[in-house]
């Protein structure tokens, strides 16, 4: 089996990508699901923005500060890959005693303020298992939706390199510790700018699955299909592509551009000291391909198997 047809494989059995399958519950709701991970209520002549995520309790229970400050990451990338500026917090915490619950808030406060967005309240309960759900509010001026792309279009991979690893055993990589929080702060005004310009025109965060998971998620929104050269993916020093293309980093987008606005979209990221590049190319087909030089392979068809069921493509 060659070295492109063992990567597919690899992400085709993340337990994280098969995970999101159990999505497709949502469907019971109604027309609710379209494959974003925020939704949009307009008002006026902007858009409100409304996010919400559920961290793992085990992961709460096991880490609370950093479950804090992971609360407030996934929110704010979910409102920036809308093309949204984040405005506040609000965070619903269930913690065994006082000392746990201030930890998590103590991660939610320094993620907050790096990232440059408020903690407006929220809810407290002690004397219960560990849980930890928060939500977040954003305004877009031209949102950004993964429905949006479409076959011809190229695919961009903008990332934040500039972090580490929080363990040997996890695929989670921060920057929070390592960027300038002045950075930390602006970058995802990135996002903001290739949307109100018209840069870009589809975009997704790169979360749990990985970057191909996430955009496996993209497409069945779009209902399209799409190749990722997996050599032109922006990647830190000495991680190896299989790794970064599981990893869930802490800044981490992949967006949708017309082939005349690819390069100037790019720019947005780049300026600010982030790695982005054209790594691929939007298809007619449902399926994600992963490519590495005169090699193909299909990582998953949605005309087989849907993933979440959510989006266009379900």
């Amino acid at each position: 089996m060659s070295d492109v047809n063992a990567l597919a494989a690899a992400i085709r059995d993340l337990p994280a990508l098969h995970a999101k399958r159990d999505l497709q519950i949502v469907r019971c709701l109604g027309p609710v699901g379209d494959g974003d991970d925020g939704a949009l209520i307009a008002h006026g002549d902007e858009w409100i923005v409304l996010c919400g995520e559920a961290i793992l309790p085990s992961f709460v229970a096991a880490q609370p500060r950093a479950a804090g400050a992971s609360a407030v990451v996934t929110n704010v990338s979910d409102v920036r890959a809308m093309g949204g500026r984040p405005l506040a917090i609000l965070d619903m915490l269930v913690s065994p005693d006082e000392a746990h619950a201030a930890e998590v808030l103590e991660g939610l406060a320094w993620a907050a303020d790096l990232l440059g967005v408020e903690v407006v309240g929220g809810h407290l309960t002690i004397g219960g298992p560990a849980s930890l759900s928060a939500t977040c509010t954003g305004i877009a001026r031209r949102p950004l939706r993964a429905t949006g792309a479409r076959p011809g279009d190229v695919l961009l991979a903008a990332f934040c390199l500039e972090g580490r690893y929080m363990s040997d055993e996890h695929d989670f990589f921060t920057s929070l510790r390592d960027r300038a929080p002045e950075r930390l702060r602006t970058d995802g005004d990135a996002l903001t700018e290739v949307a109100e310009a018209g840069l870009c025109h589809a975009a997704r965060d790169v979360s749990m699955p990985g970057a191909a998971g996430s955009l496996l998620q993209l497409l069945e929104a779009a209902g399209c299909g799409a190749v990722l050269d997996v050599d032109r993916v922006p990647r830190p020093e000495g991680v190896s592509t299989e790794r970064w293309l599981k990893t869930f980093p802490s800044f981490g987008f992949l967006l949708a551009a017309a082939p005349e606005h690819a390069d100037a979209a790019g720019d947005v990221f780049t300026r600010r000291g982030l790695a982005c590049a054209a790594c691929g190319d939007f298809e007619a087909s449902r399926r994600l391909d992963l490519q590495s030089g005169a090699e193909r392979a299909t990582v998953w068809d949605l005309d087989i198997a849907p993933l979440t069921g959510l989006g266009r493509g379900g």
